[in-house]
């Protein structure tokens, strides 16, 4: 089921700012849609076949990775299944899950805590980026501070 709008560039607002995002999909075609709308929008892309290669991946490239964009169904190890792995890892890592079903399947999931999000397939480009935004926003701080506090006493 490719994505639609596959080469449409997004908002200023949503383009990257230079992360890489692990895409895993069994679909093929699916996968090289979706890494040409994140590349168009500035993303870095590392592919999985499915969630054995995703964890993988995960594990050899860690500290490259700032999110995932996740299949809910797969053969073998399904998308449930890698999404328990990779939090495993890295409890707050930002997590998109993607399916052509209902929402109400990725809830089974039992992970809609802060940084998972859901895309129903076929997505625009920009409802991908925009759902990417959010969940990596959900995991910095809501507020930086410039200096340190003071003390009370």
């Amino acid at each position: 089921m490719p994505a639609s709008a596959p080469d449409a560039v997004p908002d200023e607002s949503l383009l990257t700012r230079g992360e890489s995002i692990l895409v895993v999909d069994d679909e093929e075609s699916f996968r090289k849609v979706v890494v040409r709308q994140l590349a168009n929008a500035g993303y870095s892309t590392i592919e999985a076949r499915d969630g054995s290669e995703a964890i993988k991946q995960f594990a050899e490239r860690r500290d490259e990775i700032t999110a995932v964009l996740l299949d809910l169904v797969m053969p073998n190890t399904s998308g449930g299944e890698t999404l328990t792995m990779l939090r495993y890892y890295v409890p707050d890592l930002p997590v998109v899950v993607t399916s052509g079903y209902s929402e109400l399947d990725a809830l089974s999931l039992k992970e809609t805590e802060r940084g998972v999000g859901f895309l129903r397939k076929p997505f625009t480009a920009t409802e991908l980026t925009t759902e990417l935004r959010r969940v990596i926003s959900e995991r910095l701080p809501k507020h930086r501070h410039s200096t340190p506090p003071r003390p009370l006493f």
